[in-house]
């Protein structure tokens, strides 16, 4: 049996997001420097559910990934400071995936 989806896991191991019960397809990127905030419009998800993911490039203590949020067909990311604690946010990969 195949299984196809998406697992995020946290450095433990446990299991943070787990939809391999849906068919998920990968939907857009972008690399993201430290500080940065911005959008992009994407037509093609204002009917069907998304999960956006943040991956910090840079490793530091004081760094963390973007926020990233959906609004409509709007994925922005922004630069986290302050919360929790005194993170900034590091360069980053932004994720877009669809899945039904």
């Amino acid at each position: 049996m195949s299984v196809f989806g998406l697992r995020v896991k946290d450095t433990a191991g446990a299991i943070l997001l787990n939809i391999n019960d849906r068919i998920t397809r990968f939907r857009y990127s972008i690399e993201v420097a430290s500080g940065a905030s911005d959008n992009v419009i994407l037509s093609d998800i204002a009917d069907v559910n998304t999960v956006e993911i943040s991956i910090p490039t840079e490793s530091a203590y004081d760094k963390a990934g973007h926020g990233v949020s959906r609004s409509g067909t709007t994925i922005s990311w922004t630069e986290q400071s302050g919360v929790p604690g005194p993170y900034t946010s590091a360069a980053s990969l932004i994720f877009v995936f669809i899945y039904t």
